[in-house]
């Protein structure tokens, strides 16, 4: 997949960091350690780190193990994806993007579509039942709960969308704000 589809919806005015490849565990922690530094020269996004990081962190590791197109590494996972942290007014907006398969989507979608009927105070509900229902499967990822996190910690409702590429493959995409 070409990058230019991944970063399609990442055209904001002010981007202060965007990655588009494979990211691996490996990689996540390279780029959260150098996030405080760009994020903190900024005043807007000093006071809101932590939240910016938190929904940063879901949305990498969702590219990580839920992306479609992947490389099978010995001590680590790789997922394709891309990600941009932009200020936005008054407010930061986190994106990424990444390929997922027909299946995937069906499931994702479900869940979005669940955020997008809830209340903040219902995704709040739903998503503490998730978190004890996934503590007592231990092979669970979190059937969902990374994406009622991130809508539960954006302070505007969030943005995805699903699309079929150029070269026939699905791309799922995903935005909150801090």
């Amino acid at each position: 997949m070409q990058t230019s589809e991944l970063t399609k919806h990442m055209n904001s005015e002010n981007p202060q960091y965007v990655f588009a490849g494979m990211i691996t565990n490996k990689v996540l922690d390279g780029i959260a350690a150098g996030i405080e530094d760009v994020l903190s020269v900024h005043e807007a996004t000093c006071k809101k780190y932590r939240k910016i990081f938190s929904i940063f962190i879901e949305m990498t590791q969702n590219i990580i193990f839920y992306s479609d197109e992947r490389v099978h590494l010995e001590s680590d996972e790789a997922g394709f994806g891309a990600l941009e942290i932009a200020l936005d007014g008054t407010e930061v907006k986190i994106s990424a993007a990444n390929p997922i398969s027909r299946e995937q989507r069906d499931r994702i979608g479900d869940i979005m579509d669940l955020i997008t009927r809830s209340s903040a105070d219902e995704i709040i509900a739903i998503h503490k039942a998730k978190m004890f229902e996934s503590m007592e499967d231990p092979n669970s990822r979190g059937a969902g709960l990374g994406y009622l996190d991130i809508a539960k910690k954006s302070v505007r409702p969030v943005h995805f969308g699903f699309e079929e590429t150029s070269c026939g493959r699905l791309l799922f995409h995903i935005s909150a704000w801090a």
